[in-house]
């Protein structure tokens, strides 16, 4: 049997032998029903579907509800972020201040939320390719919303909190 290697790509995890190529999820299932005829074949799949997802944003720092489902099932979010990706989501106006976000998962500090979510806004900005610096790493949480600084709360981007709500249904 040939060995399998593992190569991460835009988010994705492929695992690839001389017999093709799948697309893995961060838990280890599959994230593409196809299989590639190699690893440069699963690469190309990944550039052309990023780009036809950029087409559809409404801006470059926002995925479509579609591109963040799949991140979300590619990325599967640990137990605490997904807890905040829910309340999150279903907040009015999808607004929560970064205390907020960390009472829901027990934390004392809101420099816990804040932390959690920068790296998931992290991961979902390097996987859908966002037009986000991530040089700066409190640019990353604009993948997951806006701050509205007269409030200090954070607003989720719709598309994002649809995408929730369809992987809450999966």
């Amino acid at each position: 049997m040939a060995q399998r290697k593992f190569e991460d790509y835009h988010g994705y995890s492929i695992v690839h032998n001389k017999s093709g190529a799948r697309l893995l999820t961060g838990d280890g299932g599959l994230a593409h029903h196809d299989t590639f005829e190699d690893l440069e074949a699963a690469k190309s799949w990944i550039d052309r579907h990023l780009t036809e997802l950029k087409g559809e944003r409404r801006e470059g720092h926002i995925a479509t509800a579609d591109g963040y489902l799949e991140a979300l099932v590619t990325q599967s979010p640990n137990k605490k972020e997904y807890m905040m990706l829910s309340a999150h989501a279903a907040a009015p106006e999808r607004r929560m201040t970064p205390q907020q976000l960390a009472d829901v998962v027990g934390w004392k500090r809101d420099s816990s939320a804040k932390a959690h979510y920068s790296k998931l806004g992290r991961r979902l900005a390097e996987q859908l390719d966002l037009a986000i610096d991530l040089d700066d790493s409190k640019n990353a949480i604009t993948a997951i919303g806006t701050l509205d600084t007269s409030t200090d709360e954070w607003v989720m981007h719709q598309e994002l909190a649809d995408a929730v709500v369809k992987y809450s249904d999966k």
